[in-house]
C-alpha cells in the first residue's frame, strides 16, 4: 500500500443471508431463510437488485428484494431472515411488492427519533407495493437482535407510506428473536425495546402492593396518604457487574467507598406529590448480601432535584430486603459501602447513573486506496470488537487510521481549516478511552487536501450515529484530491459529539483522524487510463474473376394466395365466447373489522377473555393469550385487541358473517348498545371511530 496513515478503525460488510441464482428466481437457500418455505411458494417472478462492480461499497444489493406474487399469494423470504405472508387474491398478475432493509450507512434516512429509554434492536424494513391501498391484511415477520428480556419488553414501531409520524404498531406474537405483525398498510417498520413498567392503582383508602416484576419489592400506602386516586409505576434498570467495574476504573475518586449496588428502581406516581403520611417501601439488598440484624454499611439512596441523597429513615432489615419510610416516591438504589463511609455514596450513585448506559468504545476510520477509487469508512464500535474488526478489514485491503483527541480553544470553528498565518487551534494528544452509549452521534467534516466525491451523500447528512444493539454503525464515502496537483497530500476528518453536556466526556469524544497520502499514489490516481489503438482495416484485393462471371437474375418468390372466409354471424360468436364459469367476486373486509376499528372497540370492551369465550375461540388459545398478557404486563385493552385480531384471522367470511358473530357475542356479554353501534356502522360502511361511542361510554384506559 503506497500511502502513510496515522489511523485505526473498522468496517464490516454485511454477509448476505441468502444467495441469488438469477434475476427471475430465488434459490433454495433463499426459501430456507424465509422460514421453512417451499420453493413453489416463492418462485413467483422474483427480481432482486444486483450490485455493481464496487461490491464492497454497494453492499446493500442483497438487502432489497422484489416479488410478483400473482393471485395465488404465498410465503416469501425477506432480507436478514424476515418473512412475508400474502393472502390469495390480494395482488394481480402485474402487481409487485418490494422490501428493502436500510444498510448501516443509510440508516440516517429512516430511523425515528426515540426517547432516551427506548432503543432500536432490529434493522429498518421498508415495504412498498404497486397496489395501494391493500384490499386485505398481510403478515410480516421481522427478526430482531437478542436482548435481555427479564427487565425489557419488545415493541414494533411503524411509519405508514402516506404519513410522517411514527406510531406503535404492536404485534400478534413473538417467537425466537422475531415478531409477527398483521397490517393492512405498508411503510417502514422497526423493532424497539423499552424497560418493563408495572402499573397499579392507589386510592385515598390506601393499599399494599406486592410487585410482580420483582418479589422483593412492595409499597404500602397508608389511609389518606393522598386526597385523590392516582396510578403508580414500577420500573427496574439493572446495573451489570461490568458497568459497576467500569465506573470504578474510570471514576476511582467518587466510587472508592462503594462495594455493591442493586438495580435502579423507579417508583413513579402519575402525579408528583408529597404524601401527608409516610409510605413504606421494601427493596432488595445487593446480590450476595445477607443481613440478619442492623447493618450500618447498607444505605438507601434516592434521586431528588438536588441530586442523589441518603434516605433519612430508620431501616428494617430482613435477610434479603430493607424497608424504610418516605414521603415522596422517586428513583431508589440500595448500596453497600465500606465501614462508616455511607456519606460517600451519593457521588458514587451519580457516577453509576451516568455511566450505566455507557461502555468503552472507539471511533475508527478505514482507507482503501485503489488506483482510481479511494474509499473512506467511519465507524463507532465497542472497544471489545476493535481488534477483530481491524484484522477483518485488513484482509479486505483497508488500512486502519488512528484517531487523535482534539482540545478546542473557545471561540474557534472546529470545522474550518485554519489559515497558514494563524496559530493552530488544536492540541493533539494520545487518545484515551472513549465512552459511548446508544444513540450517541457526532458531526464530522472532511478538510484540508481531500474532499468527498459529489455523488456521495456527504452533503445531505454529516452525522455518525452509534446503535449499540445493532451489529454495525458506520458511514462510507468515496474521497478524492481537492486539487489536480500531483504531489503528496494530507487531510483530516474532524468529529465533534452532539448533545453532550458532560465536559470531560465531550473532550474525550472530540477527535480528529489525520490522513497522509504519498505522491506516488496521487500520481497513479491522475494517470490517464490506457486506451489501446484500433488497428487500421486491411484493404482487400479485388477478385477480377468474379467481375467476369455472368449475372443471373434471382427468381422472385410467388406471392401466396390468401383465402377469404365468410364472417361468422353474431349469434355464433356469442355462443363461442360464452363461458359457463361463474364470475369470481372478491369480497372486501368490513370496515368495522379494520385494525383501527378493532383498536377503538377494544378500549370499550376490556373483558377480552370473556369476549373470547363468546366468540367460540378454543380454550387452549384463550389460556395462551391470558398467560401471554400476564407475562408481558399488557393492559386489558391490549388483551382484547390481540384476541380480536386472532379471531379475525380465523374468520373465513370477513363481512356479514363475521360482523354477526361479533355483535351476537357482544349481546351475550350484555353489551347491547355497543353491538347496535357496530351493526349500524357496518350497515353504513363506516369504521368504528371514537366519536361513534362518545354518547354512550368513556373509553377504558
Amino acid at each position: 500500500m503506497r500511502f502513510q496513515a496515522k489511523a485505526k478503525g473498522v468496517f464490516v460488510i454485511p454477509t448476505p443471508k441468502f444467495d441469488l441464482e438469477s434475476d427471475s428466481t430465488v434459490s433454495e437457500s433463499a426459501s430456507e431463510s424465509g422460514g421453512s418455505m417451499k420453493n413453489k411458494e416463492i418462485s413467483n417472478s422474483c427480481s432482486v437488485a444486483i450490485g455493481t462492480n464496487k461490491d464492497f461499497m454497494d453492499d446493500d444489493a442483497h438487502l432489497k428484494v422484489t416479488y410478483s406474487p400473482g393471485k395465488k399469494g404465498g410465503n416469501f423470504g425477506l432480507p436478514n431472515g424476515g418473512k412475508l405472508i400474502l393472502p390469495e387474491g390480494l395482488f394481480g398478475k402485474k402487481d409487485t411488492i418490494t422490501c428493502q432493509v436500510a444498510s448501516p450507512s443509510q440508516r440516517w434516512k429512516y430511523y425515528p427519533t426515540l426517547p432516551s429509554y427506548e432503543h432500536i434492536t432490529s434493522e429498518i424494513y421498508t415495504l412498498q407495493s404497486t397496489m395501494h391501498p391493500l384490499k386485505k391484511s398481510v403478515i410480516i415477520q421481522i427478526p430482531y437482535y437478542q436482548i435481555e428480556t427479564e427487565h425489557n419488553e419488545i415493541n414494533v414501531k411503524g411509519k405508514w407510506s402516506d404519513e410522517n409520524e411514527w406510531v406503535d404498531v404492536g404485534f400478534l406474537k413473538k417467537e425466537d428473536c422475531s415478531v409477527e405483525l398483521e397490517v393492512d398498510r405498508l411503510g417502514i417498520f422497526i423493532v424497539t425495546f423499552t424497560p418493563k413498567k408495572e402499573i397499579f392503582d392507589v386510592t385515598p383508602q390506601g393499599c399494599l402492593y406486592n410487585a410482580h416484576i420483582s418479589r422483593y419489592i412492595s409499597v404500602r400506602f397508608p389511609k389518606k396518604a393522598h386526597d385523590k386516586p392516582f396510578q403508580c409505576a414500577i420500573q427496574i434498570n439493572p446495573i451489570p457487574s461490568d458497568k459497576l467495574q467500569l465506573a470504578k476504573e474510570l471514576s476511582p475518586g467518587e466510587t472508592a467507598d462503594l462495594i455493591l449496588a442493586t438495580e435502579f428502581i423507579d417508583l413513579i406516581p402519575s402525579t408528583p406529590c408529597v404524601f401527608k403520611r409516610a409510605v413504606s417501601v421494601k427493596l432488595p439488598l445487593p446480590t450476595g448480601v445477607e443481613v440478619e440484624e442492623e447493618n450500618d454499611d447498607i444505605a438507601v439512596l434516592q434521586k431528588t432535584e438536588n441530586g442523589w441523597e441518603l434516605v433519612d429513615s430508620k431501616y428494617k432489615f430482613t435477610r434479603t430486603t430493607v424497608t424504610f419510610d418516605t414521603k415522596s416516591l422517586t428513583k431508589f438504589c440500595v448500596m453497600q459501602s465500606k465501614p462508616d463511609r455511607k456519606k460517600r455514596l451519593p457521588p458514587a450513585a451519580q457516577v453509576l447513573e451516568n455511566r450505566n448506559n455507557r461502555e468503552k468504545g472507539e471511533i475508527v476510520a478505514f482507507l482503501n486506496l485503489q488506483e482510481k477509487l479511494w474509499f473512506l469508512v467511519l465507524e463507532c464500535m465497542p472497544l471489545s470488537k476493535l481488534e477483530s474488526r481491524v484484522k477483518e478489514m485488513s484482509e479486505k485491503g483497508f488500512k486502519h487510521v488512528v484517531k487523535e483527541i482534539v482540545k478546542k480553544d473557545e471561540g474557534t470553528n472546529f470545522f474550518r481549516r485554519p489559515q497558514k498565518f494563524q496559530q493552530p487551534t488544536r492540541q493533539l494528544q494520545v487518545p484515551p478511552t472513549c465512552e459511548i452509549n446508544d444513540g450517541m452521534k457526532w458531526e464530522f467534516s472532511v478538510v484540508d487536501d481531500i474532499k468527498v466525491n459529489s455523488e456521495s451523500n456527504y452533503m445531505e447528512n454529516r452525522e455518525l450515529h452509534y446503535f449499540r444493539y445493532l451489529p454495525e454503525s458506520y458511514r462510507q464515502f468515496v474521497i478524492e484530491p481537492k486539487t489536480n496537483e500531483e504531489r503528496a497530500i494530507s487531510g483530516a476528518i474532524n468529529l465533534d459529539p452532539l448533545g453532550i453536556e458532560d465536559k470531560n466526556l465531550k473532550e474525550n469524544c472530540t477527535c480528529s483522524i489525520h490522513i497522509e497520502i504519498d505522491e506516488e499514489t496521487v500520481k497513479a490516481y491522475f494517470k490517464p487510463e490506457f486506451v489501446p489503438e484500433e488497428p487500421e482495416p486491411k484493404k482487400e484485393k479485388v477478385n477480377f474473376d468474379i467481375l467476369n462471371t455472368p449475372v443471373f437474375k434471382e427468381d422472385k418468390p410467388e406471392v401466396p394466395v390468401i383465402q377469404k372466409f365468410k364472417p361468422l354471424p353474431p349469434t355464433v360468436m356469442e355462443r363461442l365466447m360464452r363461458t359457463n364459469r361463474k364470475p369470481i367476486i372478491i369480497e372486501r373486509e368490513s370496515k368495522v373489522l379494520s385494525g383501527k376499528s378493532l383498536r377503538n372497540l377494544s378500549k370499550l370492551v376490556p373483558e377480552g377473555l370473556t369476549l373470547a369465550v363468546h366468540l367460540n375461540l378454543p380454550d387452549s388459545t384463550i389460556t395462551g393469550l391470558g398467560f401471554d398478557a400476564i407475562s408481558n404486563g399488557l393492559s386489558m385493552a391490549d388483551v382484547t385487541y390481540k384476541i380480536l385480531l386472532y379471531w379475525k384471522r380465523m374468520c373465513k367470511d370477513k363481512k356479514d358473517g363475521a360482523v354477526n358473530s361479533l355483535t351476537n357475542a357482544l349481546r351475550d356479554m350484555g353489551r347491547e348498545e355497543i353491538a347496535n353501534i357496530v351493526f349500524e356502522r357496518h350497515r353504513d360502511n363506516k369504521e368504528l371511530s371514537p366519536d361513534a361511542f362518545t354518547p354512550l361510554f368513556t373509553p377504558y384506559q
